[in-house]
């Protein structure tokens, strides 16, 4: 989503905070165009297929489709650190709205496969994207200036999976699929050209002297290496894993309460309205208590909203995916400030790839079972498992010694 406009030149400290400034204002901007996309996207692909087949785990299996290009974060990473960011960025986001295109063939159930398809390109594209665009977000700004303004990040991530699944619905019901996806395009070629205009050294990273294989695993062994990112990692790991089991079972949540697949929008709308928050409080959080508090404060909050959901009320499934909100957003910032704290420039995008592995890997398969339980069982006794589960893995964070290594 990033670009850059190449600076050699030696600068004031007034220049520079201009810069930044003026970075920030672009990057926000592409941010937000294409949140709004993404986050439609998302969420219609998913009501799409369910509203072509009627099945709730052919839906849920849209969005493991989505995660599974994960899998290659680990070669993301590498190649975030060893070539020019900015152009694989700009060139990324380019390929991204050219992949959308198929989506306007889709007019019925025996087109559905070309939804999977795309939407795992879509998902592949995203991991190239993650680790680059978070290690140049780390070279854009100075380390104070990145503190002040990852909370605003997510916060905005967040507003647009706020306002953007409503749009995304509403669009749906009006105009069908085809708009969402012609409208996510839009947003990439949007992005794209934002990274014309923001400014910072072109130049590819330093090529380190390790091989392949090792670089391959480098961010992997610094995040093992390390006590601070390593228990807060695996929690957020373990509960990444454990929110795709629940995937599926919101579309049957939707029917349990009585309302068509496209309410679906408002839960997801009340979701980001948690996350917002949570964004916004994080930061004193962890200031107060730590990253390792604010992850077990997080896993409450996903056993709660779960809890929540588990049952046939309208009322109660409201309520809870507003108190989902604040859970993964908690255990997500909590991982990313304790990683990028404690890990050196040069392995950023590394530690961002192996980051993404472990949190996101994981999900074809989970939301794969989650998409197999629901046609077995209810979505009241899967929302009440994750609960008791997510409530075992605060308790394991609790009660294991932080200066623990290996």
């Amino acid at each position: 989503m990033i670009g850059a406009r190449a600076r050699t030149q030696s600068v004031t400290p007034q220049q520079r905070d201009a810069v930044a400034g003026s970075n920030a204002r672009w990057y926000f901007s592409g941010l937000a165009a294409s949140l709004l996309g993404n986050s439609a996207m998302s969420l219609v692909a998913g009501v799409w297929v369910k509203s072509l087949t009627g099945s709730s785990a052919q839906a849920g299996l849209v969005s493991a489709c989505a995660y599974a290009g994960t899998i290659g974060a680990p070669i993301a990473g590498v190649i975030a650190d060893r070539v020019a960011r900015v152009r694989l960025l700009l060139w990324l986001n380019l390929l991204a709205a050219v992949t959308l295109v198929p989506l306007m063939l889709v007019t019925s159930r025996a087109q559905v496969w070309i939804v999977f398809a795309v939407m795992a390109a879509y998902g592949i594209g995203a991991t190239l994207m993650d680790p680059a665009e978070d290690a140049l977000f780390a070279q854009m700004f100075t380390a104070e200036f990145r503190r002040r303004m990852i909370g605003w990040r997510l916060a905005t991530q967040e507003t647009g999976r706020l306002a953007a699944p409503l749009l995304g619905a509403g669009l749906f019901v009006l105009v069908g699929g085809r708009a969402v996806a012609a409208l996510d395009a839009v947003t990439f070629l949007v992005a794209a050209a934002v990274t014309t205009r923001l400014r910072v050294d072109r130049t590819p990273p330093s090529r380190s002297p390790e091989g392949l294989t090792a670089a391959l695993g480098a961010g992997g062994r610094h995040v093992l290496a390390t006590p601070t990112i390593r228990a807060v990692a695996i929690a957020a790991t373990a509960a990444m894993a454990l929110s795709g089991i629940g995937v599926a079972s919101q579309y049957s949540l939707v029917q349990g309460v009585g309302q068509r697949p496209a309410f679906l929008g408002v839960l997801s709308a009340l979701l980001g309205a948690g996350s917002i928050i949570a964004s916004l409080t994080a930061s004193r959080m962890i200031a107060r208590g730590g990253e390792r508090s604010l992850t077990v404060i997080g896993l409450v909050n996903f056993a709660a909203g779960n809890l929540l959901r588990a049952n046939h009320s309208l009322a109660a499934a409201l309520l809870g995916s507003f108190v989902l909100g604040f859970a993964l957003p908690y255990v997500f910032l909590a991982t990313l400030n304790a990683a990028q704290r404690a890990t050196p420039n040069e392995l950023q995008g590394r530690v961002s790839a192996a980051l993404t592995f472990a949190l996101f890997a994981p999900q074809p398969l989970t939301q794969a079972i989650g998409s197999a339980l629901v046609v077995h069982t209810s979505y009241v006794v899967i929302y009440a498992g994750s609960a008791v589960a997510s409530l075992g893995i605060a308790g394991w964070l609790v009660l294991v010694p932080c200066s623990r290594s290996r």
